[in-house]
C-alpha cells in the first residue's frame, strides 16, 4: 500500500493516493479505485482491505460487482462547507439546504418548515454540495410505490418507511416518526462517532511523534549498548591474554624447579648404588680369599662371623627412589566458557507507547432494551406475534391461540382449524394459519382459505414484503413463492456458489423460522442451530 499522510484519505485512493478511478465502497466502508482492488490477491474470494485487514466477500463478477461509492469526491472544501449549521434553529443541525431569497443555511427540519409557511413557500431552495448524490441515484428508491409519494414517515414496529397515505392506510395505529427527524437523529449520532474518529486521528498523530522520538532514542541506546560490548570484550581479551601469559609462564617454572630437585636426588641416588656395588663387590672377594686360603680350623671358627655378616648384608635393601610425577589438569575450554565472560545480550518485549484515547460522549447507536413487562403463559407456546397496542398473539400447544395484554391477562381467545401447524402474523391485526397445503385466516368468523400449493407437508416460511407467502417444498427442495389467491407464483432454489454452508441438508425440519429484510434479502433459521442469509434469488451471501 503506498504510504502518505491519512488527509490524503479524504480525496484520494488509500492505495496508489492518486484521485479516485471508479471508487468501490467496501463493506468495511472504506473506498479504493476499481483497478487497484483488482490488483489486490483474492483468496477463496474474499479480498482483504489494505486500511482495517478485513476479509471482504466478492462477488461473482468480481471487484465491478462491488458497491460503486454513491457520493462524488472533492478535491478541496472550504471550512464553510465542512461546517454549515443550520442558520434559522438553535438545535445546532447540520445544513442540507440554502434560501437563496433569506440567505441562510437550513437544516432539513427549517427546510421543510420553511415550504409551508406563507411568506417563504415560493422562496428557491438550492441543496448544499455535502448533499448532492451521484447523477446515477436512484430518485425511484425514495418514492412509495404504490402510491408515487415522497417516503416522509418511518414506522418503528414493522421498521419501513411510509408515505403519509401508507400511515394513515395500514400503519395509523403504529408508533409513526417523522423521517427527517429521524434521519436527523441519526446524522447526530453518525456525527458524534466521526467527531470520535477525528480525536482518535489527532492522538495518533501525537503517538506518531512520540514513536519517532522513541524510534532516535532506541537507535542511541542500540549504538551505546553496542560500544559497551565491544569495550567489555576488548578488556577481556587483554585480561585474558595477560592472565594466561602469567600463569602459563607460573606452571612452566614449577615444572623447572621440580624437575632440578629430582635431578639432585637421581644422582644421590646413583652414587648410593655405586657406592653398595663396591661395598658388595669388596666383601665378597674377602669371603672368597678367606675360604680358599684359610686353615681349616679358622674357617671352622671364624664362619659363623663370617656367616652372620653377609646375612646382615643379604637382609639389607636398597632404598627406593623417588621422583615427582607430573599431571597437567585443566577445564575443557569451549564456546560456553568464553560466553559466560563475554555475557549475553537478552531483549525483552515491553510496552513502550499505547494510545491513549479519549473517550468522547456518543448517542447509542441502537436504543437499549429494557424489560418493560413479563409474564408467564401456562402452557406450551407454538407461535407468539405482535398485536396492536403492545398486545401479543399466542398459539398454544392446546391449539388455541390468545390475545394477551401486557400483564398476561387474556383479552380474547379463539380455535384455529385443527391440523394448523403453524401462526404467521401478515400485519398487526391480520393473522394466517398454516395447515401443511394452505393457509387459513378468521374472518368474521369464519376460515377463509388462501396462499394454497399442491404438495403436502409444506414447510412454511414467512410473508414477503408484496403479501406473497415463502413455503419450502421438502420433495423439490425449493422455496415457493405463493400468492394468496393464485397459488405458486415463482421458485426459489437456496444455491450456496461460495460454499458456506457446511452442512446442506438444514431444512428437513418441520419449522423454518424466517424473515425478508428491507432489502429483500432472506433470513433463515432452522432448529440445528444454523442462520443462513440469502439474497431474494436464494443464493447463500453469508451463515452463522
Amino acid at each position: 500500500m503506498a504510504q502518505g499522510k491519512y488527509s490524503d484519505i479524504e480525496s484520494k485512493c488509500g492505495i496508489c493516493l492518486s484521485p479516485y478511478t471508479e471508487p468501490r465502497l467496501l463493506d468495511c466502508f472504506h473506498t479504493f479505485c476499481t483497478p487497484c482492488l483488482e490488483k489486490l490477491d483474492v483468496n477463496d474470494s474474499y479480498l482483504t482491505c489494505p486500511l482495517c485487514r478485513t476479509k471482504v466477500s466478492i462477488p461473482d463478477k468480481g471487484v465491478c460487482g462491488l458497491k460503486s461509492y454513491p457520493f462524488n469526491f472533492k478535491q478541496s472544501h472550504s471550512d464553510n462547507e465542512l461546517n454549515d449549521m443550520c442558520e434559522f434553529c438553535l438545535d445546532e443541525n447540520i445544513a442540507v439546504a440554502k434560501c437563496l431569497d433569506c440567505k441562510i443555511n437550513l437544516c432539513t427540519n427549517c427546510r421543510d418548515y420553511h415550504k409551508k409557511i406563507k411568506t417563504s413557500h415560493n422562496h428557491s431552495l438550492e441543496k448544499l454540495k455535502l448533499e448532492q448524490l451521484d447523477t446515477h441515484d436512484d430518485i425511484s428508491a425514495h418514492e412509495c410505490k404504490e402510491h408515487k409519494k415522497e417516503f416522509t414517515l418511518f414506522c418503528k414496529p414493522c421498521n419501513i418507511f411510509l408515505c403519509s397515505d401508507c400511515s394513515e392506510k395500514d400503519h395509523r395505529l403504529h408508533n409513526i416518526q417523522n423521517l427527517s427527524q429521524l434521519a436527523q437523529s441519526k446524522k447526530k449520532m453518525l456525527l458524534a462517532r466521526t467527531a470520535s474518529l477525528k480525536s482518535r486521528i489527532s492522538v495518533l498523530g501525537n503517538t506518531a511523534e512520540r514513536v519517532k522520538q522513541e524510534e532516535n532514542y532506541y537507535y542511541k541506546n542500540c549504538s551505546i549498548l553496542k560500544k559497551d560490548i565491544l569495550a567489555h570484550a576488548t578488556s577481556i581479551k587483554d585480561v585474558f591474554c595477560n592472565t594466561v601469559d602469567i600463569l602459563t609462564s607460573k606452571q612452566l617454572a614449577t615444572i623447572d624447579n621440580t624437575k632440578k630437585i629430582d635431578i639432585k636426588v637421581i644422582d644421590t641416588y646413583l652414587n648410593e648404588i655405586e657406592t653398595e656395588q663396591l661395598s658388595l663387590a669388596g666383601l665378597t672377594k674377602t669371603t672368597e680369599d678367606f675360604t680358599d686360603r684359610s686353615p681349616d680350623k679358622v674357617l671352622t671358627v671364624d664362619s659363623f662371623v663370617i656367616g652372620g655378616q653377609l646375612d646382615k648384608v643379604l637382609n639389607k635393601t636398597l632404598n627406593p627412589l623417588s621422583l615427582h610425577v607430573f599431571k597437567y589438569e585443566c577445564e575443557e575450554f569451549v564456546e560456553a566458557t568464553v560466553e559466560n565472560l563475554v555475557g549475553k545480550v537478552k531483549a525483552s518485549n515491553i510496552n513502550v507507547i499505547t494510545p491513549l484515547y479519549t473517550q468522547l460522549p456518543v448517542p447509542e447507536l441502537l436504543p437499549k432494551v429494557e424489560k418493560v413487562h413479563s409474564f408467564q403463559f401456562p402452557e406450551s407456546i407454538r407461535d407468539i406475534v405482535a398485536g396492536n397496542n403492545d398486545n401479543t398473539w399466542i398459539f398454544n400447544a392446546a391449539n388455541s391461540v390468545c390475545l394477551c395484554n401486557q400483564d398476561g391477562t387474556v383479552r380474547s381467545t379463539y380455535a384455529p382449524p385443527k391440523e394448523s401447524r403453524r401462526m404467521l402474523r401478515k400485519s398487526a391485526d391480520e393473522l394466517w394459519f398454516w395447515t401443511g397445503q394452505s393457509a387459513v385466516r378468521n374472518v368474521n368468523s369464519q376460515f377463509q382459505e388462501g396462499y394454497k400449493v399442491s404438495f403436502q407437508n409444506g414447510s412454511v416460511g414467512c410473508f414477503t414484503q408484496n403479501g406473497n407467502l415463502l413455503v419450502y417444498n421438502k420433495e423439490e427442495k425449493i422455496f415457493c413463492v405463493v400468492s394468496q389467491n393464485e397459488g405458486v407464483q415463482n421458485k426459489i432454489k437456496i444455491t450456496d456458489p461460495k460454499n458456506k454452508l457446511q452442512n446442506t441438508n438444514i431444512f428437513t425440519n418441520t419449522n423454518i423460522l424466517m424473515a425478508e429484510t428491507t432489502n429483500c434479502n432472506l433470513v433463515i433459521s432452522t432448529q440445528n442451530d444454523t442462520v443462513v442469509i440469502t439474497n431474494k434469488h436464494g443464493s447463500i451471501l453469508e451463515t452463522f
